[in-house]
């Protein structure tokens, strides 16, 4: 059963709407939890991160725990090790374990959506912060204590070192390092109507989860599944989509998130044109799926003629995948999405 705007504390599917969340207040930033271990039965937890233009995180690091960020909203400047980026819209982190890292909110209302994987880092925000009833970050307020951090919740402050301005890459390495992907940038596929980015692979984080965006136009109901091991998220960042889940129908809007977890029926339709949703899926292996179903596409925004649906060669591979089909969707019931 989805349960809106509550993390459960268990393993259950759920959604989270548009600012909504565990809220925990430090300084003139605000972390809003959308997802811990306990709601997902994975060592991986979610967050929105927001701040007023001027808050720092002084560089530190994770000895254990594996960072992603995909800037939703306004500017950012990034220290990553001994370099310094400027982050804007669209733009992605891959943040390792053991690299410094410390970053700077250029813009008032800037947004970035901050997942970890592994390690204990998960409880950074609420040992730095209190829980706060709003859902925008308190304009004025004391300077966080940073001083609270510290092995318990896998956070070392380490000290500024020069950095050097570097640009943000159009494509990502294959190994685990630290980087920085400019806006929209990174392994692009196509399958049908349906453009996917790969954001980060399983190489990227040794297999323990892949970042992945898709895009596309208005278009039919993918097929219903489920995988045994798999565990799906999708925040909606523009546009509109309509997800099944288990027996039913939910509408995720920009900013909605939802957890789909081993065994849950799911499948998802674009509502809108030009719609956009980001997906981190853990563990990594699930990459495979993706790569069998489409095509190496060089552009950046999905074609109006689409090519062949080929989902003849994941049908071929059947037996190495974590998916199990559930049959061609059906139509929505008459009273529209939940």
């Amino acid at each position: 059963m989805i349960t809106t705007n509550t993390l459960p504390g268990d393993k259950s599917p759920y959604k989270i709407d548009a600012g909504q969340g565990l809220h925990y207040a430090f300084g003139s930033q605000l972390a809003s939890i959308i997802a811990r271990p306990e709601d997902l039965g994975q060592p991986m937890s979610g967050a929105v991160l927001s701040g007023a233009r001027g808050s720092t995180f002084p560089p530190h690091q994770h000895s254990e725990t594996h960072e992603a960020w995909f800037v939703l909203e306004g500017v950012l400047s990034l220290v990553l090790g001994d370099k310094e980026y400027k982050l804007t819209p669209g733009s992605y982190v891959n943040i390792p374990a053991g690299t410094p890292h410390g970053f700077t909110y250029e813009e008032h209302r800037s947004r970035v959506l901050a997942w970890t994987f592994g390690g204990k880092a998960n409880c950074l925000y609420s040992t730095l912060g209190s829980p706060y009833p709003g859902t925008v970050y308190p304009e004025a307020a004391e300077a966080p204590d940073f001083r609270k951090l510290g092995n318990d919740v896998d956070t070392e402050l380490v000290d500024a070192t020069a950095a050097t301005s570097a640009s943000p890459a159009s494509q990502g390495p294959n190994g685990i390092e630290p980087f920085v992907l400019a806006p929209y940038e990174g392994e692009r596929m196509l399958a049908a109507e349906q453009l996917y980015t790969f954001l980060g692979t399983q190489a990227n984080s040794d297999g323990a989860f892949i970042s992945l965006l898709t895009e596309g136009p208005t278009g039919p109901e993918i097929p219903r599944h489920y995988h045994d091991r798999v565990t799906e998220t999708f925040f909606c960042i523009k546009g509109g989509m309509q997800m099944f889940v288990n027996d039913g129908y939910i509408s995720l809007e920009p900013g909605d998130f939802l957890h789909i977890p081993p065994g849950t029926v799911h499948s998802f339709k674009l509502l809108r044109d030009d719609t956009r949703f980001i997906g981190f899926l853990t563990p990594g292996h699930f990459e495979n799926f993706f790569r069998y179903l489409c095509q190496p596409f060089d552009g950046h925004i999905y074609p109006l003629v689409p090519p062949p649906f080929r989902f003849d060669r994941v049908l071929q591979h059947m037996g190495e995948l974590d998916l199990h089909m559930v049959g061609r969707p059906g139509p929505p019931p008459e009273s529209g999405a939940a």
